[in-house]
C-alpha cells in the first residue's frame, strides 16, 4: 500500500473512531454493564490469559467439558452459545469455511473464554475480496443471540486478549459480531476495549421481540387485546368442533426425522403462497436440522409440535427450551386450512402449556411484526459489532459502508417515494449479480 492510500486510511480510520463515542453514546445501558458494581465485584485486576487458537472445529471438541462449565456459570448465556448449536451448525454450514477459534486460559490452563470464529472472503464495493471475521452460527440467517462464550469475572481480560491476538494476527480484515445480546457484559468489554485501543468501529441494533409469560394461562390471555383473545379461546373451541385434532409434542427419537420433513413440507406450502421457497429449500439448513435436532432431543430441550386436522398435518412449530426461555425458530402450516387458524390453535397451545411448566419467556428472535405485537410480545434489540484494525483496508471498508448507510437514510427521507423505489430495484439487480459472483458471499 503506497503511502497517499495509507494516509487517507488513516485519516477514514479517525473519523470513524470519532464519531463513535456519539454512536456509543445512545446505548448507555449497555456500556454501563462494564463498570456495574455487580461486574466489579466479580473480577480480579491484572488478570493476564493465554490465548490458544484452534485451527479445526474438531479440535475443540476436547474441550466441551470447559465449554459447558462456563455456560453453567454464565446463565446470560443462551442456547445459540452451546456445543449443541454452534456444533450442528459448523457440521452443517462450514464445509468451505476455516476455523478461528480462540479460547482463554488461565495459569492454571482452565478456559475462562472462548471465540468459536471462522473467516469467510466476502466481495465490497469498494476491494475485490476481504477477509471478515464472525461468530460461528452467523451468517445464513438461524442464529441469534451469539455471544462471547465467558466465565462472570473474565470479560475485560478476555476482551483485552482478543484485541491483543486480532492485532498481532492480520489475516482479517473486519470482525463481524452480529446478534449479541443489549446485556452481554462481554460485549461491553469489549467496546470498551477497542474504545481505549482507538480501534474504529461500528456499533448498530437490530430487533427482536419476546413475551414475558405471567403466572397463570388466565393472566395472560387478560393481557391480550380484546379483539385478539378469541384466536385463543373461542378459535380453538370451534377448531374441535370441526375436525379431530390431535396436538403432539415430538419425544421419540425414532419419529424426529419424518416430523422435521413435515415441518419442511409445511413451511414450504406457506411461503409459496408468496412465491417464495422457504427456508428449507437451503439443503444445508436441512442438514443442520437432522444434526441439531436429536441432540436437542436428549436434552430434552427441543419443544418441536405439530396437529393434525382429521388426521392430517396442518400445523408446526419448531422450538427450544433453555433454562426459563423457550424460542420459536420455525414454524408453517397447510395453506388449506388457513381459515380455520391452526396456527393461533397450536401456539396457544404449546404457551398455556409452557406458563404451567414454569417457561417465564417466549422468544420470538429477530425482527419485529405485528402478530408478534398480538401475542404480547415486547420490542427488544440485539447488538451489531463491526470493527478493524487502525489503518487497514478494514478500517477504510467500515468508514464507507458507515457513510453510505447514512446517505441512504438520509436519501429514503428527502427522495420522493418513486425515485427511491428506483434505487431499490438498483440495489436488488446489483445484489443478485453479487451473488451470482464466485466471491459475492456478502457481508
Amino acid at each position: 500500500m503506497n503511502s497517499c492510500v495509507s494516509l487517507e486510511i488513516n485519516k477514514m480510520a479517525a473519523s470513524l473512531t470519532r464519531s463513535h463515542s456519539k454512536a456509543t453514546a445512545e446505548i448507555p445501558s449497555f456500556l454501563a454493564l462494564a463498570d456495574s458494581p455487580s461486574w466489579q465485584t466479580a473480577r480480579t485486576e491484572n488478570q493476564i490469559l493465554r490465548a490458544v487458537p484452534y485451527d479445526r472445529w474438531e479440535q475443540l471438541e476436547a474441550e466441551i467439558p470447559a465449554w459447558e462449565a462456563i455456560l453453567d456459570h454464565n446463565p446470560s448465556l443462551s442456547i445459540f452459545s452451546t456445543p449443541e448449536w454452534l456444533g450442528s451448525w459448523w457440521k452443517a454450514f462450514g464445509s468451505n469455511k476455516r476455523t478461528s477459534i480462540l479460547t482463554f486460559a488461565g495459569a492454571d490452563n482452565s478456559m475462562m473464554g472462548l471465540l468459536p470464529a471462522y473467516l469467510e472472503e466476502f466481495q465490497s464495493p469498494f476491494f475485490t475480496r476481504l477477509t471478515g471475521l464472525r461468530l460461528v452460527g452467523d451468517g445464513t440467517g438461524d442464529s441469534d443471540n451469539l455471544d462471547l462464550i465467558v466465565r462472570p469475572g473474565f470479560e475485560k481480560a478476555c476482551a483485552q486478549g482478543l484485541v491483543s491476538w486480532l492485532k498481532h494476527h492480520k489475516h482479517w480484515d473486519v470482525c463481524f459480531l452480529n446478534t449479541m445480546p443489549r446485556n452481554s457484559r462481554a460485549a461491553a468489554a469489549l467496546v470498551r476495549e477497542l474504545d481505549r485501543v482507538h480501534w474504529p468501529y461500528v456499533l448498530e441494533s437490530f430487533p427482536n421481540s419476546a413475551i414475558e409469560l405471567p403466572d397463570s394461562w388466565l393472566l395472560y390471555v387478560e393481557s391480550l387485546s380484546p379483539s385478539f383473545r378469541p384466536l385463543l379461546t373461542r378459535y380453538p373451541r370451534r377448531l374441535a368442533q370441526r375436525y379431530q385434532v390431535r396436538i403432539r409434542r415430538c419425544e421419540n427419537p425414532d419419529e424426529l426425522s419424518r416430523k422435521l420433513k413435515i415441518l419442511f413440507s409445511l413451511h414450504k406450502k406457506r411461503w409459496n403462497l408468496v412465491n417464495q421457497p422457504g427456508s428449507f429449500g437451503c439443503r444445508e439448513r436441512r442438514e443442520f436440522y437432522f444434526a441439531m435436532g436429536p441432540s436437542f432431543l436428549s436434552k430434552g430441550w427441543l419443544e418441536f409440535w405439530l396437529m393434525e386436522l382429521n388426521g392430517v398435518p396442518a400445523a408446526a412449530q419448531y422450538c427450544f427450551r433453555y433454562r426459563n426461555t423457550v424460542s420459536i425458530l420455525q414454524e408453517g402450516f397447510d395453506p388449506k386450512f388457513a381459515v380455520d387458524k391452526p396456527g393461533y390453535a397450536l401456539r396457544a397451545a404449546m404457551l398455556k402449556h409452557f406458563i404451567e411448566t414454569g417457561v417465564r419467556r417466549y422468544d420470538f428472535l429477530g425482527g419485529l411484526a405485528a402478530h408478534k405485537h398480538n401475542w404480547g410480545a415486547k420490542p427488544g434489540a440485539y447488538l451489531n459489532l463491526r470493527f478493524a484494525r487502525p489503518g487497514s483496508a478494514g478500517s477504510l471498508y467500515l468508514s464507507c459502508t458507515n457513510s453510505m448507510a447514512k446517505s441512504k437514510e438520509w436519501l429514503r427521507v428527502h427522495l420522493p417515494a418513486s425515485a427511491w423505489n428506483v434505487l431499490h430495484r438498483i440495489k436488488i439487480n446489483f445484489s443478485k449479480r453479487q451473488a451470482a459472483s464466485p466471491f459475492g458471499l456478502g457481508a
